[in-house]
């Protein structure tokens, strides 16, 4: 029986891999989020992983942003940890297009570059910049997520 034969129903039946689980897209979400919401362009992995949650779907987006304009943190839940995140991080530190002192990702002038081509093309990241750029760098701050960890945790 044939490679074809085998593996070639397999290809008709499956759609292509969703784009949460491209490296390339966590790397252009994680650069987008140090430069649009992260004061200095620097962020926790905490931080992180609550704004990739948040980038996961309509419904997190909705929700946050919600949350965001009341200013009412008792309806928070938990947010999602995501494994794929860590190993995005590990190619934006290999690729210089963060840096890592002292447990904070910072975006470095590559890291920079690369959000502007992102910019140029106005189809790409667009639903998540719109969210990015409307909750801006004051309103999530690192002593608003260790807060909201705090709380959680209680």
């Amino acid at each position: 029986m044939s490679i074809d034969k085998i593996f070639g129903g397999f290809r008709k039946r499956h759609l292509p891999l969703n784009a949460d689980y491209r490296p390339m897209y966590k790397i252009g979400l994680i650069l987008c989020i140090l430069e649009k919401v992260c004061i200095g362009n620097k962020s926790s992995l905490n931080k992180m992983h609550f704004f990739i949650w948040a980038l996961k779907s309509d419904k997190n987006r909705e929700f946050i942003q919600t949350f965001l304009d009341k200013g009412d943190s008792s309806g928070i839940i938990t947010w999602g940890v995501e494994p794929a995140l860590n190993k995005a991080l590990g190619f934006c530190l290999a690729e210089e297009l963060v840096i890592l002192p002292d447990d904070k990702y910072i975006l470095t002038p590559k890291g920079e570059q690369f959000v502007r081509s992102i910019e140029k093309d106005h189809e790409l990241f667009k639903e998540e910049l719109l969210f990015l750029n409307n909750v801006g760098k004051k309103k999530v701050t690192e002593s608003f997520i260790n807060q909201l960890t705090l709380q959680l945790a209680n």
